[in-house]
């Protein structure tokens, strides 16, 4: 029998939960909110993170790249992902790892933009288009 497992090779974080700044009616991810506790605001904890990348790391191969969505990830803060990149060089292990970030953009600053590109993130931003 073989023992051998699969290296995780991507995760695919949602750090709010559900949470969102808009209201998109076409939104996939809006009834996600029955899944959780009676809570309005749904936040990944600083624990939950930390034990999250350190287990991630430890399953991870040589390279690892996280995935950064939502509802709306910059709803957790500049603060959040800072943590998290010191997680990951924290218990990293001469791994190559990749960051990216799915974000309406609306809640983006020029501080966070440059943030991200520092931290070599790949930043995708959603675009609507309402027809009138």
């Amino acid at each position: 029998m073989d023992n051998s497992r699969k290296q995780l090779d991507s995760l695919l974080i949602k750090p709010a939960g559900p949470d969102c700044n808009m209201a998109c009616t076409y939104c996939f991810y809006l009834d996600k909110k029955e899944l959780f506790s009676n809570t309005e605001i749904h936040r990944m904890s600083e624990i939950i993170l930390e034990e999250t990348i350190r287990q991630t790391m430890i399953q991870a191969g040589e390279n690892i790249s996280f995935c950064w969505q939502g509802g709306e990830p910059t709803l957790m803060g500049l603060t959040f992902f800072e943590k998290a990149i010191e997680f990951q060089k924290r218990y990293g292990s001469d791994q190559t790892i990749g960051n990216g970030f799915q974000t309406n953009g609306l809640n983006s600053s020029i501080h966070t933009t440059s943030w991200l590109g520092y931290h070599w993130m790949v930043l995708n931003t959603s675009t609507i288009a309402i027809a009138e």
